[in-house]
């Protein structure tokens, strides 16, 4: 029988991983509207895993009920759901060094906040849970270093626009 405090935990979960899956897939579009298919290849792919995440969150929902939080009774660390990239952070010609930069951010805050909700429980399934998902998030961020090793650093010369506004005469 799951608790309630366990049910609580799934709801945050899969709000957490369906914000970030639909955030990223959002990104990716208006990227590749913009042509920036190398960044939007890479969002897809961030919101493919989310997308994963969300799948393993769902598996353990399965036959429950969770409660029903609206979206302003969320308790976030932040004004949004910890892996959820701020429409601030971006433009149109980021590079994919910024994306990853970005993506990173996200899965370090999302570990953080899974290893904060382990540490104020008092719910052994769901301080269990929430390390295991703190560690695959610790996983990702690990794996996005290696990545970010490997990709050039782009000036900021590289956002100039193309096309700077100008003034009707």
């Amino acid at each position: 029988m799951m608790t309630d405090e366990f049910l609580t935990f799934l709801a945050y979960s899969t709000e957490l991983e369906q914000e970030s899956q639909e955030r990223y897939l959002e990104i990716a579009e208006s990227m590749e509207a913009h042509r920036n298919d190398e960044v939007a290849r890479f969002f897809h792919r961030m919101s493919d895993e989310a997308g994963s995440h969300l799948a393993e969150v769902s598996l353990l929902c399965e036959g429950a009920e969770l409660p029903q939080i609206k979206a302003w009774e969320f308790n976030w660390p932040g004004a949004e759901p910890p892996e959820t990239t701020s429409y601030e952070a971006l433009h149109y010609r980021m590079s994919l060094h910024d994306a990853m930069t970005l993506a990173l951010a996200n899965e370090r805050a999302a570990e953080q906040f899974y290893r904060d909700y382990a540490l104020n429980s008092k719910d052994a399934e769901v301080i269990s849970t929430a390390k295991d998902f703190a560690d695959e998030e610790n996983s990702h961020a690990q794996a996005l270093e290696l990545m970010l090793e490997e990709v050039p650093v782009v000036s900021e010369l590289a956002r100039e626009e193309d096309d700077p506004p100008t003034m009707p005469e």
